[in-house]
């Protein structure tokens, strides 16, 4: 088998149970992997608009907005009109602030554990592979 076939067949065996992990970690919040995505990307980024979420997540719009409905229920992610009445600007509310960060703090843990073992070093390799592919 090729070196580039073996490199993903390990990272798919990776990916699947990682997903997984994440998504049992999220279901206590009533979140998927996919609305987790959306809010941790406004958490990092700040607010923007459905379309740039879509360009971010590289999803199709439609889905974002299905998202950010669910979102909205929820009393996570907040919608405001922007000055073009076709534009519609998406942030986190209060609660979505609170309940991002205790993911992230949740994850910070699960994290370490998926990792432990593995040297700085090697971290920062496969960071760098990831980041150019």
């Amino acid at each position: 088998m090729k070196r580039q076939q073996t490199f993903f067949t390990e990272y798919f065996q990776v990916y699947r149970p990682v997903l997984n992990r994440l998504n049992m970690l999220l279901a206590p919040h009533n979140l998927f992997h996919s609305q987790w995505g959306i809010l941790k990307l406004l958490k990092l980024e700040g607010e923007m608009t459905s379309a740039e979420i879509a360009l971010r997540q590289q999803v199709e719009k439609p889905s974002v907005t299905k998202i950010v409905q669910r979102l909205v229920e929820m009393n996570l992610v907040s919608v405001r009109p922007g000055t073009d009445r076709r534009e519609k600007w998406i942030g986190l509310t209060a609660t979505g602030q609170n309940t991002v960060e205790t993911i992230m703090a949740e994850l910070e843990i699960l994290y370490c554990e998926l990792l432990n073992g593995i040297e700085l070093e090697e971290l920062e390799s496969a960071i760098r592979v990831m980041e150019s592919a």
